[in-house]
């Protein structure tokens, strides 16, 4: 199975212990991700953005390390949207994303929403967003078994669209098909087991296993 793992510039307090990782999994660097990459003592091969959060001194040592590819600040796509459409073309089976939340809140929009774009819909499966508290993943229609994480007590299904028929077995609240036409955050549910079942027919899921 190939993934590749994307750092982008989120607060570094929001990271986890990214050392935990298969190291042969590639790393791309976004923005200040990729120096975030390179303080730990992991190399990206690549990196890209544009880079407005670096010195210069800083983007030039980058530039002897990796390939580097420079966007312009005035743009339509966030650098992350641009790293994820770099990651995709790879036809890798997983992306993991490191880095898109906390800090800014408007970036945290900006990262939910970007998995709503019909662009990146057909991939959606493959997408992970991750950090110190959190585990996300967006799923469209169908029916899902999700693993329990280990070190994560709670669940969350927020309603992203006008959902219909959400089912939830092996939850601590269950559901049969209900319907929110309406953005409705299902938090602070927990699994009973090591596997939980759900299915949808219509709209979007943002699935959040979360920790304190």
């Amino acid at each position: 199975m190939k993934t590749i793992h994307i750092m982008v510039g989120g607060p570094e307090s929001e990271l986890p212990d990214i050392t935990t990782y298969d190291k042969t999994i590639p790393w791309i660097g976004v923005d200040r991700g990729a120096i975030r990459l390179i303080e730990r003592g992991i190399t990206p091969i690549s990196a890209m953005g544009d880079f407005d959060s670096l010195s210069k001194t800083e983007l030039e040592h980058l530039k002897t390390i990796t390939t580097v590819t420079e966007f312009p600040a005035e743009k339509d796509e966030t650098d992350t949207e641009i790293g994820l459409q770099w990651a995709l073309k790879q036809n890798p089976d997983t992306i993991r994303i490191f880095g898109a939340t906390g800090g800014r809140l408007d970036h945290l929009l900006a990262n939910l929403m970007m998995l709503m774009q019909p662009r990146f819909l057909p991939d959606i499966a493959k997408i992970e967003l991750i950090d110190r508290y959190n585990y996300i993943k967006m799923y469209t229609p169908g029916e899902y078994t999700v693993s329990r994480l280990p070190d994560k007590k709670y669940v969350a299904f927020t309603t992203m669209a006008n959902v219909e028929g959400l089912t939830l077995t092996g939850f601590k609240y269950p559901l049969t098909n209900a319907k929110y036409p309406f953005g409705a955050a299902l938090s602070s549910n927990e699994f009973i087991a090591e596997t939980g079942n759900f299915s949808f027919q219509t709209g979007l899921i943002l699935f959040i296993q979360s920790n304190d």
